[in-house]
């Protein structure tokens, strides 16, 4: 897991403290398909946080009724399950659920979307680790040099001086 994680996120320049937005936004360019967060006031009945992959980009829908810092957790979490390759969620089944419908005869899809609301499915475990992983590193390496230089001078220099030794 520690591989995945260092192989998604090297060579974003990621800035610290870490910012859910810019990482989905720089790993969407670099693959060539955007990742757009929306807010979503989610029901109680649904996870935090729903991952859709649609034809034109990757959705990460998260809860708006929550604190920033867990609305980042919540992406970061869908993050870990775009990179680990867990696409859970039909698109038609995901939109009904997101729109507080009922999901018609087929309910598997509905079912492992219920599931996500506790850590049994290994999936959820690995997301889950996968974001801890990434949130630690940030964390660890922002003790050490606090913000990213926002000039791309000092950026450099900060780089060259090992201001980000750990992040990666």
């Amino acid at each position: 897991m520690r591989a995945l994680c260092r192989q998604a996120l090297r060579g974003l320049d990621l800035d610290l403290p870490l910012d859910a937005a810019q990482l989905c936004e720089r790993y969407g360019k670099r693959r060539g398909r955007d990742i757009k967060l929306i807010a979503y006031p989610l029901p109680t009945a649904m996870p935090n946080g729903v991952w859709l992959a649609a034809e034109d980009a990757d959705y990460f829908f998260y809860q708006a009724n929550t604190s920033k810092m867990h609305q980042d957790q919540i992406v970061i979490h869908e993050f870990g399950h775009l990179i680990a390759g867990h696409q859970m969620l039909g698109d038609q089944s995901a939109a009904t659920l997101l729109a507080g419908g009922d999901p018609g005869p087929d309910s598997d899809d509905t079912d492992s979307a219920l599931r996500r609301t506790c850590y049994s499915d290994d999936r959820e475990w690995e997301a889950e680790m996968l974001a801890s992983m990434i949130l630690t590193w940030a964390e660890d390496a922002g003790d050490r040099v606090g913000a990213t230089e926002s000039d791309d001078d000092l950026r450099g220099m900060q780089r060259l001086l090992g201001g980000h030794r750990g992040w990666l």
